[in-house]
């Protein structure tokens, strides 16, 4: 397993709708036009976290950092297998999706991950 591995399990996966990557540009009219510079949808799944000890937490938090947020790609390895049968995933973190909340003796957090299909 390489070091850039997210291996995890969360406790639930949304699957959320793709998207597409758009640039707001002005027009000449100088009403925003929507340019896609993505050929590709990108699927997205948000993975929650419950009950997350201190540990696994922090460990979670650094690899985000890690990937520098958002812009560094690694492979999903406890991908459950509703998702992809018995497949890994190759994707990001979206950036500024870390969301986590301190409970008395643990960590509930929120993510998405994104990969390109």
């Amino acid at each position: 397993m390489a070091a850039d591995d997210f291996t995890l399990i969360p406790t639930w996966v949304k699957p959320l709708p793709s998207k597409f990557y758009n640039v707001v540009t002005k027009s000449e009219s100088g009403k925003k036009e929507y340019q896609n510079i993505s050929t590709t949808p990108t699927k997205q799944f948000e993975l929650k976290f419950q009950g997350l000890s201190d540990t696994d937490y922090d460990s979670l938090r650094a690899h985000y950092e890690a990937r520098y947020g958002g812009y560094d790609s690694f492979s999903w390895q406890s991908v459950p297998s509703y998702i992809e049968s018995g497949a890994n995933m190759t994707g990001r973190w979206k950036d500024k999706s870390l969301k986590a909340k301190a409970r008395a003796t643990c960590w509930d957090v929120t993510i998405i991950f994104e990969k390109d299909t």
